[in-house]
């Protein structure tokens, strides 16, 4: 059995994460493989290993406002590659709720601009529509510019397509809005 040094507020939070993520983060064993495949993980947003490093180590402050989980985009790498299979999405789920809990924001506020722009297109289109979200979000943040020459390069490559935008309405749209209006009832206990 691990024994676990620290403040008892420390051994608290960790144990918190793991009771409700069901994901024991005492058998990880820091091997790296799950920032190493994983799609965000650099050097300014440190991955999965750091994310667990700090939960490990009581560093809740630093773990609820690591930007790791807020741009998680929970495609499950990180899971496949686990030799001990520790579900960093369950536990980034944990995060979220903790920190909305606890009114906690990031340390990068445009994260919650970005999320918003996300879903809003969801929302409208019943997809993401790439081009469209990357441009509002650029104008909203006064970085109008910021991906132009990537996006230049993505349109050559064919990635994603200016006509995209002026998709019209298909039938799933409506089947996407009721689940977010569902969302939304079962959010304000309707």
């Amino acid at each position: 059995m691990v024994r676990l040094k620290g403040t008892s507020s420390e051994r608290e939070f960790l144990h918190q994460v793991i009771d409700e993520s069901g994901q024991n983060l005492l058998e990880c064993l820091q091997c790296g493989k799950c920032s190493g495949g994983c799609p965000i993980a650099s050097n300014e947003v440190g991955g999965p290993r750091r994310l667990i490093a700090q939960i490990l180590g009581g560093m809740k402050e630093q773990a609820l406002k690591d930007p790791t989980w807020w741009y998680c985009v929970s495609c499950g790498t990180c899971a496949t590659r686990c030799p001990v299979e520790i579900n960093m999405y369950k536990v980034s789920t944990v995060l979220c709720e903790i920190a909305e809990k606890e009114k906690v924001t990031p340390s990068e506020p445009d994260i919650h601009r970005f999320e918003e722009l996300f879903l809003e297109s969801v929302r409208k289109h019943g997809r993401v529509q790439e081009m469209k979200t990357a441009m509002a979000y650029n104008l909203r943040s006064w970085k109008p510019f910021k991906d132009a020459g990537m996006g230049f390069k993505l349109m050559i490559k064919g990635a994603v397509s200016p006509m995209d935008m002026l998709a019209g309405k298909r039938k799933e749209d409506a089947a996407v809005g009721r689940i977010f209006q569902r969302l939304q009832q079962d959010k304000n206990g309707e």
